[in-house]
């Protein structure tokens, strides 16, 4: 009973929503079966952990029906009918906390029932609510369904022009809405396939970017005060930041309208814009634009202390988390970091907690030279997602190397390199980043046995020339202790 999908439910009710579970399931409006009232108020008693051993069928079948012989299939019909009710309770949960859906609800019955005058108060209570509201992804769809509701009574009541007045908004947020899909969607294939290989052989949204005149959309838009011409424009040199990402005038540009405009947006729009920030500056961060791991760590701290960084709620991505932590070791904010493990490590999943604390402290470890630590620390982390496994089989290469155990780093990077080849969730970006830092960290073991000072100089211009290098600025490093030396 511990384990099943029905007290799997449960466990997500807040205390307030398991009572008002109860008095759901008490509503002869909801449910017709009187003995399920009962069996509701004794799972409450094992409310919120029912890890009791005394929650089994057999003991609650006998609180339902005292003196009878245990009956396993009533028992799993009450199960089953309890887990379809927690259902319905939590659809209703969800509607109450979206009022506009409501009232969309509302009037689509009001309209069926040819109530006009109700329907025109639920519209004027529809444009209040919105007005009201922050810009989110829902904001111009909701936008465009209010105008529509609009254009059906002015139909119904032979209001000609305020209804062309309509159909223009309706389609101005049709637009809106389709340019934030078309940014946020290519966005986030771009996430895709950068670190999980994805394939876009047949791309329509990227083709249609493209060719979109937007830079004059802007310019019209501008020219004619329309309302939101500052979203069209973060639109627009968000797309930019994708199309043309050598320009980082769009990124200075996002950057600026976004902070002008911060207040107007939800958090969870918030979130995504920063995102969109991020995304770009880990891209230019890759090449020689070290500058941008400044950016980033500067991006970090703002999402952290506006709260940015939780989705949901309350809760750091694995990979976001990660991201904040290596960025920060990148440019030695030693102390910052271990500052943000000690403060925000409870934040992730509690399934990842553990794995992903032994990684971040496996990264202070190496920065602090203590080798053995390293290796402690990653024998207590799981790896399942590929950019962990990445992250520790380059940081494993280091740390061998800094010991000077190079028979075993020779087969950890041939191994490594097999890894690269054999995983098809690596990117090819990142195979090629990860494989040019294997195979430099081969050369520079033959240059330290062989005391080949020669090659030091033939492997520092290739470094330097290289724009894809995972530890980049580690194996340059590595050269000069070499050059020193010799």
């Amino acid at each position: 009973m511990k384990s099943t999908k029905l007290i799997n439910l449960l466990k997500t009710f807040s205390p307030e929503e398991m009572k008002n579970f109860e008095k759901f399931v008490a509503s002869p409006y909801f449910n017709s079966v009187k003995i399920r009232s009962k069996l509701v108020k004794e799972l409450g008693k094992f409310y919120p952990e029912f890890d009791s051993g005394k929650l089994t069928n057999e003991k609650l079948y006998r609180k339902l029906y005292p003196g009878k012989k245990f009956n396993k299939q009533v028992m799993w019909n009450h199960g089953s009918a309890m887990e379809k009710m927690a259902k319905e309770f939590l659809e209703l949960v969800a509607l109450s906390k979206n009022r506009f859906g409501k009232m969309e609800l509302l009037f689509s019955e009001l309209g069926n029932r040819k109530l006009l005058k109700d329907y025109l108060q639920t519209i004027n209570e529809m444009e209040e609510l919105l007005g009201s509201r922050a810009i989110d992804y829902d904001y111009f769809e909701n936008r465009g369904h209010l105008e529509n509701y609009k254009q059906e009574y002015y139909h119904l009541t032979d209001k000609i022009q305020p209804m062309s007045d309509s159909k223009l908004k309706a389609t101005e947020y049709q637009i809106l809405l389709f340019l934030r899909m078309t940014v946020g969607g290519l966005h986030d294939m771009n996430v895709l396939k950068r670190d999980h290989n994805a394939r876009f052989d047949v791309n329509i949204p990227l083709e249609f970017a493209k060719h979109l005149d937007l830079k004059s959309i802007v310019e019209y838009s501008k020219s004619r005060n329309f309302e939101y011409t500052f979203m069209i424009e973060i639109y627009y040199h968000s797309l930019m930041m994708m199309l043309e990402p050598e320009e980082s005038m769009h990124f200075d540009k996002v950057r600026e309208l976004f902070r002008v405009s911060y207040d107007r947006f939800t958090m969870s729009e918030k979130r995504t814009i920063m995102h969109w920030l991020v995304a770009y500056c880990v891209y230019r961060s890759d090449d020689k634009e070290f500058k941008y791991k400044r950016i980033i760590f500067d991006l970090n701290k703002f999402r952290l202390k506006e709260g940015l960084v939780f989705y949901p709620a309350g809760q750091i991505p694995n990979v976001i988390y990660l991201q904040i932590l290596k960025i920060a070791l990148s440019l030695d904010e030693m102390e910052w970091a271990e500052a943000f493990i000690t403060e925000y490590t409870s934040n992730l999943h509690p399934d990842l907690q553990q794995s992903t604390k032994a990684l971040a402290y496996a990264f202070i470890h190496f920065q602090t030279k203590e080798y053995e630590k390293v290796l402690k620390d990653l024998t207590e982390a799981e790896f399942i997602d590929p950019r962990e496994k990445r992250f520790a089989r380059s940081l494993v290469a280091r740390t061998y190397y800094e010991m000077n155990e190079l028979e075993t780093l020779r087969n950890h990077i041939d191994t490594s390199l097999h890894f690269l080849v054999n995983n098809p969730a690596v990117s090819e970006l990142t195979r090629i980043s990860h494989r040019n830092f294997f195979n430099a960290l081969k050369k520079i073991i033959s240059i330290k046995e062989n005391s080949d000072p020669g090659s030091i100089h033939s492997l520092r211009t290739e470094l330097a020339e290289s724009k894809n290098t995972e530890s980049k600025n580690w194996l340059l490093e590595k050269l000069n202790e070499l050059e020193n030396v010799q």
